[in-house]
């Protein structure tokens, strides 16, 4: 059954893999009238043929994140075209941080956007002629022929999800009843631990325990017999509700484990891919803000009194200290008074200029630079004071927990409405619900709803 799979998981993988080539080509075509750039006239070929490899570099990485190349995620999407776009999104983002750092690669700004454009249209195009060619009648599939341990609904179900992997026609040749355990099932003959001496007269390929934790223990025995049979032995495997397993056994020195953390902040995306894309917007944002960054400066200093900026102590990732910086909006006390203030509606220290400041988020802008610097990201959970953190950790459970990815310009409580005066318990939820849902795509949702709730969030001030 795995070999099966694993054959067409290969033959996806590198269709996709040479998609970035074929994309290259027909974009030169179109772009220049020639898939030959050597042939170009104006051009350095050099700087596309490196271009090339980078892109395609990135797309390996990028599909392999986002299961573009994996049989096993092809029927977890209708279209694949989410999943598609955010891959191709990923590398596109890739590119561009690669044309900002490396000003003597000179590429057409149309023949990039025409490379992603093919290939996101490719990619969806052989992810959905697969789809459909192997959910056909007349695809040839391989027949398996199983013998399931266990005999409940469980396995009922185990076996439900078996028929319905592709390239694969799963034939039950019998079940093993566990002793004391129901039998539910009605579709194949069923064998008891005191009969077992009747598998060895049946034909099949592999065995398949499909049994719930709570039996782990009484299956040891039946093991020990079918290992002895010299074929394959799989486990459909269930660690209850509250645990998956985001990721497969990885090896540590001479130990084998499982993450079963909630958090993917050790994934690629999250590590290279988000914060390459908060360097380039980042570093965008601010060239682009600059104006307006000056003009509240000089705005701040007329109509107050003390410096332009506020540095404050915040708490982000693992629990390390940095200064925040935000444009002042209040008048100046002393630190010890506004590190234990939570700064409510009409609050009587703001100014003048930072009560449009704050109704707007600008005063906000300058953490454009602690994103640079890498104290926080574009997206994540606020940052909030020490003296806060050490109060809402003795009085909430899991509130430490939010610090165990980078912190955030904006997050998704953000753009709930939670801002300002609200709850604390509601910010949280909706943190520890970022955290364990995070992916590349939902940092740019919560970016795309940001512009709009700037615009209208009345608990901003």
């Amino acid at each position: 059954m795995i070999a099966k799979v694993y054959y067409y998981n290969v033959l996806l993988r590198i269709g996709i893999y040479l998609f970035p080539f074929f994309a290259f080509g027909i974009s030169s075509d179109i772009r220049f009238g020639n898939a030959w750039l050597p042939a170009v006239h104006g051009i350095l070929p050099q700087s596309y043929l490196l271009f090339l490899l980078f892109t395609e570099l990135a797309w390996v990485f990028a599909a392999s994140f986002y299961k573009l190349s994996s049989v096993t995620d092809l029927y977890r999407e209708h279209t694949g075209m989410r999943t598609t776009f955010l891959a191709c999104f990923a590398t596109f983002c890739l590119e561009t941080a690669l044309l900002v750092f490396f000003h003597q690669l000179i590429i057409s700004r149309l023949f990039i956007v025409l490379g992603n454009v093919i290939l996101f249209l490719l990619a969806v195009a052989a992810r959905n002629l697969l789809r459909v060619t192997s959910a056909s009648s007349n695809w040839s599939r391989k027949s398996e022929k199983i013998i399931v341990v266990g005999t409940d609904d469980y396995a009922i179900r185990g076996v439900e999800l078996l028929r319905r992997i592709p390239f694969v026609d799963c034939e039950v040749q019998a079940y093993l009843q566990l002793p004391g355990q129901p039998v539910l099932v009605h579709d194949a003959p069923v064998i008891n631990t005191a009969e077992t001496f009747a598998i060895e007269s049946l034909n099949f390929d592999e065995a398949v325990v499909a049994v719930p934790p709570s039996c782990y223990l009484e299956i040891s025995p039946v093991l020990d017999y079918l290992n002895d049979l010299g074929k394959p032995v799989r486990a459909i495997l269930d660690l209850g509700p509250r645990l998956s397993v985001r990721e497969t056994l990885f090896q540590v020195g001479a130990l084998q484990m499982v993450n079963l953390a909630i958090s993917p902040v050790e994934s690629f995306a999250y590590t290279v891919l988000k914060r390459t894309f908060d360097l380039v917007f980042a570093t965008i944002g601010v060239v682009v803000l600059t104006p307006v960054m000056l003009t509240i400066a000089v705005l701040i200093k007329l109509f107050s009194r003390g410096p332009v900026l506020f540095l404050q102590e915040r708490v982000g990732r693992n629990g390390k200290s940095f200064n925040l910086l935000k444009f002042r909006t209040m008048h100046c006390v002393a630190l010890s008074v506004t590190d234990a203030h939570w700064t409510t509606r009409n609050d009587a220290g703001c100014t003048k200029i930072g009560a449009v400041l704050r109704k707007f988020s600008l005063d906000e802008l300058p953490q454009l630079f602690n994103v640079i610097r890498g104290d926080m990201s574009l997206v994540g959970p606020r940052p909030e004071r020490p003296h806060f953190v050490s109060k809402f950790r003795a009085d909430l459970e899991k509130y430490n927990v939010r610090h165990c990815c980078e912190v955030g310009m904006t997050g998704w409580a953000q753009v709930n409405g939670l801002r300002g005066d609200t709850s604390i318990s509601d910010r949280l939820r909706y943190d520890l619900y970022y955290i364990q849902n995070w992916s590349f795509g939902f940092d740019i949702r919560i970016i795309a709803r940001t512009m709009f709730t700037i615009l209208k969030d009345q608990n901003a001030y």
